[in-house]
C-alpha cells in the first residue's frame, strides 16, 4: 500500500482542532482584548444563510446591487456611457470590468441599470436621430455559477440569457440570438465560467464566439476578477476580442473615509452636519477653484465641523487598504468590542474620543504549507471550488481533496457551503472581507502573479 505520510501528517493538526475542548478555544473577548481580530472571526461575520443554503446548480438572476450610498467611480460610467453610445452608433464591441474581488465591481454593474434611465431622460431633451439605435428595452444582469465543460454547456448557458431553447449547432445559436430584441447583457463573475478541467477550454472557446458574433446586436458588458483575467489573458488571449477593458481597485482614502462616515452616520454617533462637510469637502476637490475661493474657504475653515472619527477612518484605510466591506466589519466589530478592547489597553494608548479600531491577526496564514497555499489561489481565482474539482485539479483523490479543504475552512481562511447529497459536492469559497488579506498573502508568496 502507498502511504502518503505527507498528507497523514496533515491529518493531525486537522484531527487535534476537531478533538479541542471549546473550554480551551480563544473567544472573541480575549481576541479583542488584544487589540485583534482573527480571520476566522472574520470568515464568521459572513451570513449564516449564505454559507448553509443549498448549493446552486443552475444559474441565477442577480439581485441588483444598485445603491443610493454608491461612491466614485465617476470615470468608469462616464466610459461605460461611452462604450453605450458606440454601440448604438453601430460600433459595438465586448467590455470587460476587471476589478479585484470585493472592490466592487458588483456594485458598479449594479449601477448601469439607472445609468441607462438616465441616458434615456437625455435622450428626451434631444431631437431624435435616425440611424442611431433605440436604447435597449430589456436589461439582465446575471451570474453562472456552474462552469460549463463542453461546447453544448456554453451554448446552454448563454441561451439561458435570452430564455430560448439551445439549437443543436453553435451557427444556429447565433442566428437564433441575433433574432432576439436587442439587449443589454451583464455577466457578472466571469472568472466562474473558466475552470481547470478537460472541457472547458473548448466551452470558453464557444462561448466567446457567441458572444463575439452577437455583439453588434447585443450590448455585452463582463466583470471579471482581475488575477483570472491575467490567467485568462495568459490562456486564452481575451483581450484579444475584448475591445473596451476598464479597473476598478479598492477606495481610496477619502472615498472609504465617505463610505464609513455614512455608517456612522446610521448609527448614531455623528450628527447630519458632520456628513454634509464630508459630501462638501469631497466635491470641493473635484472641482478647480479661482484663489478668491480659495482664500474664502481658507476663512470658512475656522467654522467647518471637524469629524470625531477621523483619526479611526484613517486607521480603517491603513489596515483595510481600501477594502469596503472589511472596513466596514472592522469599525463594526471594533465598537462592539471597546469594552474588551479597552480592558488590555492604558490610557495613554487611547484615542481621543476613546474609540479604538482592532487589528487584523492574519498569523494563521503564516502557518500554511505550500499545498494549502496554492488550494488558496485557486479557490480565489475561481471564486470557490466544489470538493471534486479541487481534487482535478490536483489530481488527488475526492477523500483526500474533502479533508485538506476542510482543514482550511476550520483555520477561517475558507468558507463551506454543504451540500446534503453528495460530499462531493461541497462548495469552499473565500469571503468577501478576506479576499484581499488572502490575495495580498498569495502574491508576497509567490502563488499569484501580478
Amino acid at each position: 500500500m502507498d502511504i502518503n505520510l505527507r498528507f497523514f501528517s496533515r491529518l493531525n493538526p486537522w484531527l487535534n482542532s476537531l478533538l479541542t475542548s471549546k473550554a480551551t478555544l480563544k473567544t472573541e473577548a480575549d481576541e479583542a482584548q488584544q487589540g485583534q481580530m482573527s480571520l476566522k472571526t472574520i470568515a464568521n461575520q459572513y451570513p449564516l444563510q449564505a454559507r448553509r443554503g443549498p448549493i446552486t446548480q443552475v444559474m441565477l438572476y442577480q439581485s441588483l446591487y444598485a445603491s443610493d450610498d454608491f461612491v466614485g467611480r465617476e470615470k468608469q460610467l462616464k466610459q461605460i456611457t461611452d462604450v453605450i453610445n458606440q454601440w448604438r452608433n453601430h460600433h459595438g464591441e465586448i467590455s470587460a470590468i476587471v476589478s479585484p474581488a470585493g472592490a466592487g465591481g458588483s456594485s458598479f454593474l449594479g449601477q448601469l441599470p439607472p445609468l441607462l434611465q438616465t441616458i434615456i431622460a437625455e435622450d428626451t431633451k434631444k431631437a431624435p436621430m435616425p440611424d442611431v439605435k433605440p436604447l435597449p428595452s430589456k436589461w439582465l444582469l446575471m451570474s453562472f455559477y456552474q462552469a460549463p465543460l463542453g461546447a453544448n454547456d456554453a451554448i446552454a448557458h448563454v441561451c439561458y440569457c435570452f430564455g430560448i431553447t439551445p439549437p443543436n449547432t453553435i451557427t444556429e445559436t447565433i442566428a437564433a440570438i441575433n433574432q432576439q430584441p436587442p439587449q443589454l447583457i451583464m455577466i457578472d463573475d466571469m472568472h466562474k465560467l473558466m475552470l481547470r478541467v478537460m472541457g472547458n477550454n473548448q466551452a470558453l472557446v464557444t462561448f466567446a464566439t457567441i458572444v463575439m458574433e452577437t455583439r453588434k446586436h447585443h450590448c455585452w458588458i463582463i466583470s471579471c476578477e482581475i488575477f483570472a483575467w491575467q490567467r485568462l489573458s495568459a490562456q486564452y488571449q481575451i483581450h484579444h476580442f475584448i475591445k473596451h477593458v476598464f479597473q476598478l481597485d479598492y477606495f481610496s482614502e477619502t472615498e472609504l473615509a465617505t463610505i464609513q462616515t455614512k455608517h456612522l452616520l446610521d448609527l448614531g454617533l455623528i450628527s447630519n452636519d458632520v456628513m454634509t462637510k464630508e459630501t462638501a469637502t469631497a466635491a470641493d476637490k473635484n472641482t478647480k477653484k479661482s484663489t478668491a475661493q480659495q482664500a474664502e474657504q481658507t476663512n470658512n475653515n475656522q467654522a467647518d465641523i471637524v469629524n470625531p472619527y477621523k483619526d479611526q477612518l484613517k486607521q480603517l484605510y491603513t489596515i483595510s487598504q481600501g477594502h469596503p466591506k472589511l472596513a466596514s466589519l472592522l469599525l463594526q466589530y471594533s465598537l462592539a468590542h471597546q469594552v474588551d478592547i479597552g480592558s488590555d489597553n492604558s490610557s495613554n494608548s487611547r484615542s481621543n474620543n476613546g474609540i479604538d479600531i482592532c487589528r487584523i491577526n492574519s498569523s494563521v496564514l503564516q502557518q500554511c504549507q505550500d499545498n494549502d497555499l496554492f488550494s488558496l489561489a485557486e479557490i480565489y481565482v475561481h471564486g470557490g471550488l466544489r470538493v471534486n474539482q479541487h481534487a482535478h485539479i490536483f489530481v488527488i483523490t475526492i477523500e483526500q481533496s474533502s479533508l485538506q479543504l476542510e482543514y482550511l475552512a476550520r483555520q477561517g481562511l475558507i468558507i463551506a457551503q454543504y451540500s446534503q447529497q453528495d460530499f462531493a459536492e461541497h462548495f469552499y469559497f473565500i469571503t468577501p472581507t478576506l479576499s484581499k488579506i488572502v490575495a495580498s498573502h498569495l502574491v508576497n508568496h509567490n502563488k499569484l502573479f501580478n
